[in-house]
């Protein structure tokens, strides 16, 4: 049978040792949790650099310029600068028809204008202060950035 001083210095080393566990397990936990976070951080933040590229530009085959619906209408909202329709569609026009025809929807307007680059395609249009015409573009490569 152990003495009682014995049984206080066994119980002493059981607990340090207990504690010791305890310590150098979080110390191999944090570092792994640490590895793991650094190894996340480097491919996601590759991931959102790509994302991030593509979210703030695209590019398509058009006239370069940017419809809306208005009541009946089909106005050129905007025209992006150096688009086959800059300087020759003013901002406001009223599409009439892309290559005789109408579309009814938006999308369908907007699926007229685009094509393969490269391609002529006649754009109708009206303005609100007076004025109609039909202008011939050929549709190119545009580069929308945001």
């Amino acid at each position: 049978m152990r003495t009682t001083n014995e049984s206080k210095i066994a119980s002493s080393l059981s607990r340090w040792r207990t504690a010791r566990s305890v310590v150098l397990g979080s110390i191999v936990l944090a570092g792994t949790m640490a590895t793991s976070a650094a190894l996340l951080y480097r491919v996601a933040g590759s991931r959102c650099g790509q994302e991030q590229a593509v979210e703030h530009s695209y590019t398509y085959s058009g006239i370069g310029a940017v419809i809306q619906q208005r009541g009946e209408h089909v106005i050129v909202r905007q025209l992006i600068p150096g688009g086959p329709a800059h300087g020759l569609i003013r901002e406001g026009a009223v599409l009439i028809a892309v290559d005789g025809a109408a579309p009814i929807t938006v999308e369908g307007w907007a699926d007229a204008l685009r094509g393969p680059a490269g391609t002529q395609v006649d754009v109708e249009v009206a303005y609100p202060c007076g004025g109609h015409e039909t202008v011939v573009l050929e549709r190119q490569m545009i580069r929308v950035r945001r």
